[in-house]
């Protein structure tokens, strides 16, 4: 008897422990096939970790976002900003309204937490949720010297934010690579 309680308790444990890297798995699924992808410009950076490989550091340009005159009163208290989103005509983030109530009538917008801190001149910062794309270790290098034209692929959804990809001319950024190779131009 005693011995099937521990079976039970056991498999409750594994169940409990796959739980959360499930539920994060399936999060991030959903943002990417629900969400809305928008390009973000990037700047490259290309550090290595010894652990984790080459990598592209992102540095992503353009995410400080004017803020509505009646939010800049300095007796204004501003916890959670909404940023509703749209696109240019090549795919280029905009940002279109700024309101400090969650959207009813969108699911494409960034949650922005300030915590009643702004910066200079009345804007938010955005922060993003991956700075880092990791890629082959032979690829990384070459990207870096690619990426001065290059935006980030960001799938929003309701107010989570995925990294996508790298494109470079409107292509993969391992795509790009790999045809670079074959033409033997880099």
């Amino acid at each position: 008897m005693r011995k099937k309680y521990l079976i039970i308790a056991f498999a409750l444990m594994i169940l409990a422990q796959l739980s959360f890297p499930l539920k994060m798995i399936i999060e991030r699924e959903i943002i990417l096939h629900k969400g809305e992808t928008f390009l973000f410009k990037i700047e490259p950076i290309d550090p290595y970790d010894a652990f984790r490989g080459r990598y592209v550091w992102i540095n992503y340009k353009n995410l400080n976002v004017d803020l509505p005159s009646y939010m800049q009163n300095e007796y204004y208290k501003i916890n959670d900003l909404y940023i509703t989103l749209k696109k240019d005509s090549v795919g280029v983030v905009i940002y279109d309204k700024v309101i400090d109530t969650k959207p009813t009538n969108t699911d494409i917008y960034i949650k922005v937490k300030t915590d009643g801190i702004l910066t200079d001149g009345g804007k938010v910062r955005i922060e993003m949720p991956d700075n880092r794309y990791y890629m082959n270790e032979n690829k990384a290098p070459i990207a870096d010297t690619l990426l001065k034209n290059a935006y980030a692929q960001i799938v929003v959804y309701k107010g989570q934010m995925v990294l996508k990809g790298i494109l470079v001319d409107g292509m993969s950024i391992e795509k790009y690579i790999d045809q670079l190779a074959k033409n033997k131009s880099y």
